[in-house]
């Protein structure tokens, strides 16, 4: 295994789901790879739209021609260019937020501000939306990023996943593999005890 930056792991990963025939319809991630302009010019050479949050210093040139940053916009935005809206359920009920939605130059690229409703921090995002989608669908992806991330959470402390000690990549492939086995059959498990469906998942003799 050569050396590879993790923007071109994920191309890597991309080509290889492409190459299977796996469909799907949006990219997104954090900051580390949203900043990275090599990343968004491969994906919008091959059709990708993304989401993907950007540092609060990022510069961009909006419709009017002005260029602004990210960080400075929210003080001079209008009350009514903010607009309520859940990003998904998590633990805790729906994720709401405070969401602004800023045209570019380009009207393929847009940019996100999102204000948390409890202290007001702020996350910026950058989105190629070649499809024109809607406001809310801009939402829905980026709120996508909770879930995988209590999925690695609950993998880490159910399943051990992070709890490996191997030097050579077919082990710790294997260790990942059955760990994320552990963690659907824990998920398959739970969904069944919730429905009140007992009967399943016995062995001989229990």
């Amino acid at each position: 295994m050569e050396f590879a930056t993790r923007p071109a792991q994920v191309e890597a990963m991309i080509g290889r789901m492409r190459a299977a025939g796996l469909p799907f319809a949006w990219f997104t991630a954090d900051e580390e790879f949203g900043q990275n302009p090599g990343l968004r010019e491969y994906l919008e050479t091959e059709g990708i739209s993304y989401v993907m949050a950007v540092p609060k210093n990022t510069r961009f040139t909006d419709a009017a021609g002005r260029e602004v940053i990210f960080g400075h916009l929210p003080p001079r935005l209008a009350p009514n260019a903010w607009q309520r809206r859940a990003c998904g359920i998590g633990t805790k009920g729906f994720r709401a937020c405070d969401w602004a939605l800023i045209a570019s130059a380009d009207p393929e690229h847009q940019y996100m501000i999102r204000r948390s409703l409890d202290d007001g921090e702020l996350a910026c995002y950058h989105c190629w939306n070649p499809r024109h989608e809607g406001f809310g669908e801009l939402v829905r992806v980026a709120g996508t990023r909770w879930p995988v991330e209590e999925c690695f959470g609950a993998g880490k402390n159910e399943a051990g996943l992070d709890h490996y000690q191997v030097r050579l990549y077919h082990a710790w492939y294997r260790h990942i593999t059955l760990s994320m086995l552990a963690l659907a059959f824990l998920a398959a498990v739970r969904r069944t005890a919730k429905k009140g469906c007992h009967s399943l998942w016995t062995t001989s003799g229990t």
